[in-house]
């Protein structure tokens, strides 16, 4: 009777298993170090510039666009994520390094009827091992 009853359970315990999904895979970080040059065109989706960063997205191409405000040792950066089916399908960051006053892009492809959602940001690497996120959380897709 033991081993019906632990066989049972064993069965059970396999079913749920394959049926039930556990916890989500951890998702890598995509680190870009956007392109130096040009701005984002009329048609890109800007956040509310903070003082040290501003970015952009252009829809139409997939691009990042994130303008460096200040004159300091740190670079701007959007910290982005992107949904598909309401559950998150991959994150990353694109930095501009290449100082003040210089918008940067980078250049992704993200699916159409995905959401976009993403935190305006600095680092200063040679402060900081993270960098410093923006609350607002900008919708920029979807």
């Amino acid at each position: 009777m033991r081993r019906l009853v632990l066989a049972l359970t064993m069965a059970v315990a396999a079913t749920i298993g394959v049926v039930v999904p556990g916890t989500a895979l951890a998702l890598d970080l995509e680190t870009d170090y956007a392109k130096l040059g040009g701005s984002p065109p009329a048609s890109a989706h800007c956040a509310e510039p903070e003082h040290k960063v501003q970015v952009c997205f252009e829809r139409g191409g997939d691009v990042w666009w994130v303008l460096d405000r200040d004159a300091d040792s740190a670079s701007a950066l959007i910290d982005w994520r992107n949904y598909r089916d309401d559950r998150l399908y991959r994150v990353g960051v694109c930095i501009n390094t290449h100082g003040a006053g210089t918008w940067a892009s980078c250049n992704k492809n993200y699916y159409e009827d995905s959401e976009l959602k993403g935190h305006q940001a600095y680092w200063d690497r040679n402060k900081e091992d993270s960098w410093t996120i923006y609350l607002q959380d900008w919708r920029f897709q979807g």
